[in-house]
């Protein structure tokens, strides 16, 4: 579909938001015809979205959308038997939850056709230089893609595909078995509590991104108070912020996360970027006090497993007595993931309700 770039610029404005509908007359002397070869109709990059139109095989209209929180998701219609066509009333509505598409052939009688998206085994992404991406289909299973071009990255894994790689590294992990007894019991403890707040933080740090690409934007100066210093606080930091991340065509956000002032491996950051940014609190979505206190542990597990030693057999040595002993082995394992995966699902989740105040 060919439109002027300052509508085509409203229009990806207007539909950059994680739900909303989109409704269009649309004409073409070929792309309704019995026999054409299948082709992209329409492709409209928004944001984090993508709003892709394809006539497929078999006389069929596929419209995929796609966002890094929801992933591609592809409804279609069977146009059938119908008789050719030339324009058709188009309508499109989306939400982190589903994903409606509905066509109205102008022919005498012509009846609203409707479809429910379905998760497509092709996924669609939006490069950090606007290009398109697809990234696997049926059959092909694909994992961690990334691009880089002339040494810069165009295109990473989203928040939840590096969380989904974290879990399927854990569970190769899991199956793994020895002769050394506890030893190894030890070890593949160490291992996953790791590996389980490195995926933590690459989640929370890609997702804690993504957010603005779906349409919602982030508190940038709340967010930037919660963590800069006293001196930061009373001098032009801020102004310098804002002034760097328009160099880098980024967001503030985007600029505090490069920093690193944020340490997404640190429970007390991690709480403090998500509220002061989008007003998500770990304690009221979802997760009982008991789980948040466990990813605590957890996480000061994995720090004295790197700072002290991977073969430590009892985790919590430092403040026994009084507390219980608490020892690295399957049981353990099998409760730090189940933890973790609660946090970063009931996170995701908390994420997608989001909505612009406006």
């Amino acid at each position: 579909m060919n439109v002027p770039a300052e509508i085509g610029a409203q229009i990806r404005s207007a539909i950059c938001r994680p739900e909303g509908s989109l409704t269009f007359e649309y004409s073409s002397a070929e792309a309704f015809k019995k026999e054409q070869h299948p082709a992209l109709l329409l492709q409209i990059p928004a944001g984090g979205h993508l709003f892709r139109l394809e006539r497929a095989e078999g006389r069929r209209l596929q419209f995929y959308h796609s966002s890094p929180g929801t992933g591609t998701r592809v409804a279609t219609i069977e146009l059938g038997n119908l008789p050719d066509f030339d324009r058709a009333f188009l309508a499109f509505a989306w939400s982190p939850e589903e994903v409606h598409f509905h066509c109205r052939p102008r022919i005498p009688g012509g009846k609203l056709l409707s479809a429910k998206a379905e998760a497509s085994s092709k996924q669609y992404r939006i490069g950090a230089d606007g290009s398109v991406f697809q990234i696997g289909g049926a059959g092909a299973e694909v994992m961690e893609v990334r691009v880089r071009q002339a040494g810069v990255p165009v295109l990473a894994p989203t928040a939840l595909d590096a969380w989904t790689s974290t879990r399927a590294a854990i569970d190769v992990l899991g199956t793994g078995r020895s002769d050394q007894g506890f030893l190894f019991e030890t070890a593949l403890a160490s291992l996953t509590l790791s590996a389980l707040v490195t995926g933590l933080e690459a989640y929370a740090k890609t997702r804690f991104i993504e957010i603005e690409t779906e349409g919602v934007p982030a508190d940038s100066i709340e967010t930037f108070h919660a963590f800069a210093s006293n001196t930061d606080r009373e001098s032009d930091r801020l102004k310098s912020f804002e002034a760097e991340a328009a160099d880098r065509g980024q967001s503030i956000i985007q600029r505090i996360v490069e920093t690193g002032m944020i340490n997404f491996q640190s429970y007390d950051h991690l709480k403090r970027a998500f509220r002061s940014a989008y007003g998500i609190k770990l304690g009221e979505i979802g997760i009982d006090s008991q789980s948040l206190a466990a990813l605590q542990q957890f996480i000061r597990y994995r720090h004295r497993i790197v700072h002290v030693s991977p073969l430590l057999s009892m985790l919590n040595g430092d403040v026994v007595p009084p507390e219980e002993p608490v020892f690295a082995n399957r049981a353990l394992v099998e409760r730090a993931v189940k933890c973790f995966d609660n946090v970063v699902t009931s996170l995701h989740r908390a994420t997608l309700s989001l909505r612009p105040s406006s």
